[in-house]
């Protein structure tokens, strides 16, 4: 199990109070603002603009015409992002807004400083904002803020990345490549193969159907409804998945993993130094569970089957009926608990 998470940094940074507080206000207005649309049966609206994150007009709006799958690749230095499905378009609606903000340095503000990019090349649609010279400490030292509004009616594989802020993106099918260096990130309702990486960040993810490998240095990762093989990776933060259905694998460096399984698929592998596992089955499987940490506690499992093998305080190997669905736990320093839905 442990070559599955090798080559693992351990520098990081801490999460401030405010930070948390910001990712708490912004989960609520993201998936409330979803299902409240739902319900109704009305257009889909902008997290970013219902939550006022971005105001006025659009400094720069386009339009690409689609008839099928596109291809979309984002990127912006400083600012959210956000990309969700609107049937009711027949083209992708990329819309740029900008906030100038304050510049510590003459002529910070400038837009003459970035190369701001809309341009299609055959099925790929290319949007973006670049400094014109990478090592100029104006846009370093500036407020200045792009952020994008994405409106797509077709199913599309996309590639968004940022350098600071966060991204959102809801209700699409394709495969995504969701990765900001400094922000969180907020994924609903995703069919086909995401994968998302924050370097200092937290991971929100709901109603994912398909592949996801979700990862962050600084930052917690919570996953809710998920069908398919589920990948979640974290040095400095908890893991917290409720309702996985198919192979579920985890790993942490310092944080606590809590998982509630519906289903297993071919296994569920688990590993942290310094935390606690807490993990919840589902009922009458053949498992083969081998588990060790500071304390391992799979009474209630051993109280409802009959098994083979031997539990001890700090590790157990039992193997219930055929034993063919492995369920491999590792903690260093943690506590494990082992149990079924039923409990």
């Amino acid at each position: 199990m442990r070559r599955r998470f090798r080559n693992i940094s351990q520098t990081v940074t801490c999460m401030t109070p405010k930070k948390t507080l910001s990712i708490l206000l912004f989960l609520a207005g993201t998936f409330g603002l979803y299902y409240q649309s739902s319900a109704q049966d009305t257009p889909p609206r902008s997290v970013l603009i219902e939550n006022k994150l971005v105001t006025g007009e659009p400094y720069k709006s386009e339009r690409f015409p689609v008839d099928r799958t596109a291809s979309l690749s984002v990127f912006t230095l400083n600012g959210d992002v956000e990309i969700y499905e609107n049937p009711e378009l027949d083209y992708i609606q990329i819309d740029l807004y900008v906030d100038r903000g304050f510049s510590l340095w003459s002529g910070g503000a400038n837009l003459d400083n970035y190369r701001i990019i809309f341009q299609r090349k055959r099925e790929q649609i290319i949007a973006s904002v670049e400094p014109r010279r990478s090592e100029s400490r104006i846009w370093k030292g500036d407020n200045i803020t792009f952020s994008y509004i994405i409106q797509t009616p077709v199913d599309i594989s996309s590639r968004i990345r940022n350098t600071k802020g966060d991204i959102y993106a809801r209700n699409l099918k394709g495969n995504h490549l969701i990765q900001a260096t400094v922000g969180d990130l907020y994924l609903d309702n995703l069919e086909g193969e995401i994968n998302a990486f924050s370097a200092s960040g937290n991971i929100t993810a709901e109603n994912i159907r398909g592949e996801l490998n979700a990862k962050t240095t600084n930052g917690n990762i919570a996953v809710t409804n998920s069908s398919g093989e589920v990948r979640l990776r974290t040095v400095t933060g908890s893991i917290d998945a409720n309702g996985g259905n198919g192979e579920f694998i985890a790993a942490t460096t310092t944080g606590d993993i809590t998982a509630r399984l519906l289903s297993v698929g071919q296994g569920s592998y688990i590993e942290t130094v310094t935390g606690s596992v807490n993990l919840t089955l589902p009922a009458e499987l053949n498992y083969s569970i081998q588990a060790s940490g500071s304390s391992v506690d799979v009474s209630d499992l051993l109280n409802r089957r009959e098994f083979e093998g031997r539990v001890q305080q700090r590790v157990a190997n039992v193997v219930f009926g055929s034993g063919n669905i492995p369920i491999q736990i590792s903690s260093v320093s943690g506590n494990v608990i082992v149990k079924t839905g039923s409990n």
